[in-house]
């Protein structure tokens, strides 16, 4: 694949385990999702700004994607509970947005998008991203592997243009932070399947958007 512009289009890097252990608590709380993806994805969503190390969180606001980017439920305003307040104090989760900013070098007034998702395998090829290969809208958008359990799939696919076959596959392990160029590349990830069909199977990240 050919960079554009001299311009980064994947960063990969692991988060210290001790920092996603902190942050692994906050995910069986996650509340049920009403909209069409509710079925196989629990969500919170927030907008937040960060700097010297203190979080302020931004007033609520609906979720929204055009359906230009968003074939599955475009146009369709989300609205969704803001992420636990105990996380957002939590040192471990600030640890990550610093990690986020690092990374992307976005300024200290910048919003920052954060979802919160526990994406569950509930029969055969769940899809993690239901709207296939996409991009978001944004400059970047990082997924940061939290946890999983009894699944096979939902790896991180990543795309030159969107009728390309994808040039980039990895596992989303826990404490994989993958910053993808959002304006330059698309993504996807594979669909998930239970190893055991008796038992939860789930995969839990974060999505941080600027």
């Amino acid at each position: 694949m050919t960079a554009v512009n001299n311009q980064n289009l994947l960063q990969l890097r692991f988060i210290q385990q001790s920092h996603i252990d902190s942050v692994k608590p906050f995910f069986p709380r996650l509340p049920d999702n009403p909209y069409a993806d509710g079925a196989f994805r629990k969500r919170r969503y927030s907008v937040l700004k960060f700097a010297a190390g203190n979080i302020s969180i931004q007033p609520a606001k609906a979720f929204v994607q055009d359906d230009s980017i968003n074939q599955f439920q475009g146009n369709v305003e989300r609205v969704y509970e803001n992420l636990e307040a105990d996380l957002l104090q939590s040192e471990g989760f600030k640890h990550l947005l610093q990690e986020f900013k690092v990374m992307t070098g976005v300024a200290d007034d910048a919003d920052i998008e954060v979802h919160q998702f526990r994406m569950l395998a509930i029969e055969s090829d769940t899809p993690p991203a239901p709207e296939g290969v996409h991009q978001d809208g944004f400059d970047h958008v990082c997924v940061c592997g939290v946890s999983h359990e009894n699944i096979a799939g939902g790896e991180l696919l990543v795309y030159e243009h969107k009728e390309a076959e994808p040039c980039f596959k990895m596992e989303i392990k826990d404490g994989l932070f993958a910053l993808v160029n959002d304006r330059e590349v698309w993504h996807n990830a594979t669909p998930m399947n239970k190893l055991n069909a008796e038992e939860i199977g789930y995969l839990d990240c974060f999505v941080f958007t600027a």
